[in-house]
C-alpha cells in the first residue's frame, strides 16, 4: 500500500505534464552548469554498467529523495509503459546533523516502468545508455512507440545538450542511440523534444540567442528522419496546443529558408575532413588569383564567395582576415566558417571554385553572403 500511495500521483501528474513544456525551471540547464567540467567524457567509461542497472528496483520509487521530473514523463499509446527522467536529492550538511540543506543533484537519468490498471508504476528499470557523469532526460516517443527521443550532454553530444533517438526493440531491449545531427543540434542547447501524432517533432533551442532565450522549432519526421526544422512564432513556455497552432500557420517562405539552411549544413558535412593545414596551403597556392580583403558581416551588401571549411572548435579566429582572399567568421551557431575569394557575381565565384577544385578542394562550394545570412545561389 505504501508503494501505491507513493507512485499513483506520478501517473496522474504525467497526463498534464506532457501538455506544457516549461523551460523556465529546466533542470537540464542546471545539470549542464553543475557538470560542465565532466561532460563529453571518454565514451569508453561514460555509461552505467549492468551491475549498476541491476541494483535498481521498485523501492526506489518510494524513496523521497528520488526526484521524478514532472515535465519529463511520457507514456506509450496503450498507457501500459512510462518513460521518465529522475535524479536524486543531495543532502548537504552544514554544522551539526540537524542543519541539513536539500539541493537537487545535477545528473538526470532515464527510467522505464510498467503501469498497472490502477496507475501504479512497477518493474522499474534504468535505461542502458544513462551516464556515470553526464545527464540523459526529456523522453518522448514517436507516434507508433518504436523510437524514443531524449536529450543528453554526454560524449556523443556536439553542443551543450543534443537530441538523440534510440530504437525500442522487441523484448524490451534497445538499439544504439544516435545523435540527430547538425540539422537539429547546434553548439548550444536543444531540449524538450515532443513528437505529435502526425510525426512532427517540436523542440526548443537557444541557438539563435547564443544561450539566452529559448525558441521553438518543428521538424517533420519522414521515415523517422528529421526534415529541416522551422522556427515557430510561439513562446517556449506555451502549451502543446500552442505549438500545434503555430506549426499550422507556417508559410512556404519559412519552409524554403529552413530547407536552404539544411542544404548548407549537408554541404558543410563534406568539409569536416578538411584541415586548417590545407587551408594554409590554399592561401599560398591561390595567392595570385584570390581577391584580397574580407567581407563586412555587419553590412547588408550581397557578395559571393567559396566556402572551404566549417569548424566547431579548436580553430584560430580571424587568422586569415588580412590574407590573400581568405577570411573567416564565427557564427552564432558556434561554427567558424572559412571562405576563399570575394566576388560581386556568382559566375566569378564559380570560376574561382573550379580553380580551387583543381587544387584538391573537391568539396568547396559557392555561397552567397548578405550580412551574417548565407544562401545558396540559384544555379
Amino acid at each position: 500500500m505504501t508503494m501505491m500511495l507513493a507512485v499513483v500521483p506520478f501517473g496522474m501528474l504525467a497526463q498534464s505534464a506532457q501538455e506544457v513544456y516549461a523551460v523556465a525551471d529546466d533542470i537540464f540547464s542546471m545539470s549542464y552548469a553543475e557538470l560542465e567540467t565532466s561532460i563529453h567524457e571518454d565514451a569508453t567509461e561514460a555509461y552505467v554498467t549492468k551491475e549498476e542497472m541491476g541494483k535498481v528496483n521498485d523501492l526506489l520509487l518510494a524513496d523521497p529523495d528520488f526526484d521524478i521530473q514532472e515535465n519529463m514523463i511520457t507514456y506509450t499509446k496503450d498507457q501500459k509503459s512510462v518513460f521518465f527522467s529522475a535524479n536524486r536529492k543531495i543532502k548537504a550538511r552544514k554544522g551539526n546533523e540537524a542543519d541539513v540543506k536539500l539541493k537537487k543533484a545535477g545528473q538526470l537519468r532515464l527510467f522505464k516502468a510498467d503501469v498497472t490498471e490502477n496507475g501504479e508504476w512497477v518493474n522499474l528499470e534504468m535505461l542502458p545508455f544513462n551516464g556515470k557523469k553526464h545527464s540523459t532526460g526529456h523522453p518522448s516517443l514517436n507516434n507508433d512507440d518504436t523510437k524514443l527521443f531524449f536529450v543528453s550532454d554526454g560524449p556523443e553530444s556536439t553542443g551543450k545538450t543534443d537530441i538523440f533517438v534510440v530504437d525500442l526493440l522487441e523484448g524490451g531491449t534497445y538499439g544504439k542511440p544516435s545523435n540527430l545531427g547538425p540539422k537539429i543540434n547546434s553548439a548550444e542547447r536543444e531540449v524538450f523534444p515532443m513528437v505529435d501524432d502526425s510525426n512532427v517533432m517540436f523542440f526548443t533551442s537557444d541557438v539563435e540567442t547564443e544561450g539566452e532565450e529559448m525558441n521553438v522549432f518543428a521538424s517533420r519526421l519522414i521515415d523517422n528522419v528529421p526534415s529541416a526544422p522551422v522556427k515557430l512564432d510561439v513562446e517556449a513556455t506555451g502549451s502543446r496546443e500552442d505549438y500545434l497552432a503555430a506549426y499550422q500557420v507556417i508559410n512556404a517562405e519559412a519552409v524554403r529558408l529552413a530547407e536552404e539552411r539544411a542544404n548548407l549544413i549537408d554541404l558543410e558535412i563534406l568539409l569536416e575532413g578538411e584541415r586548417l593545414a590545407e587551408i594554409e596551403r590554399l592561401e599560398k597556392e591561390l595567392n595570385a588569383t584570390a581577391t584580397t580583403g574580407a567581407y563586412d558581416f555587419k553590412s547588408e551588401n550581397v557578395a559571393y564567395t567559396v566556402q572551404i571549411g566549417a569548424f566547431l572548435k579548436d580553430v584560430k579566429t580571424e587568422t586569415y582576415k588580412n590574407s590573400s582572399g581568405l577570411f573567416n567568421h564565427e557564427y552564432a551557431d558556434g561554427y567558424n566558417r572559412f571562405y576563399s575569394g570575394l566576388f560581386q557575381s556568382e559566375s566569378e565565384a564559380l570560376d574561382h571554385m573550379k580553380g580551387m577544385q583543381e587544387k584538391g578542394f573537391a568539396d568547396a562550394f559557392v555561397v552567397g553572403l548578405k550580412g551574417t545570412q548565407r544562401f545558396l545561389p540559384k544555379q
